[in-house]
């Protein structure tokens, strides 16, 4: 897979700005303020999750991404 937009927040990879856009505005622009809330967080970029499944799942990206 040929990829070269990296989201900032959980490292995804896209093949457009408008794939990385979307992605963001669905996957984190929505639960940013829930997500300010809650006190766990991951070790690598400090997002926070609402749960420690959300954590694992989250910090899965980054394993996967290097």
């Amino acid at each position: 897979m040929d990829t070269n937009l990296k989201c900032p927040m959980c490292g995804g990879q896209f093949h457009s700005q408008q794939e990385l856009d979307s992605h963001t505005e669905q996957s984190h622009a929505k639960k940013e303020n829930q997500q300010q809330e809650h006190a766990i967080s991951c070790s690598k970029c400090g997002l926070k999750a609402k749960s420690v499944e959300d954590l694992k799942e989250h910090e899965g990206h980054h394993n996967m991404n290097g």
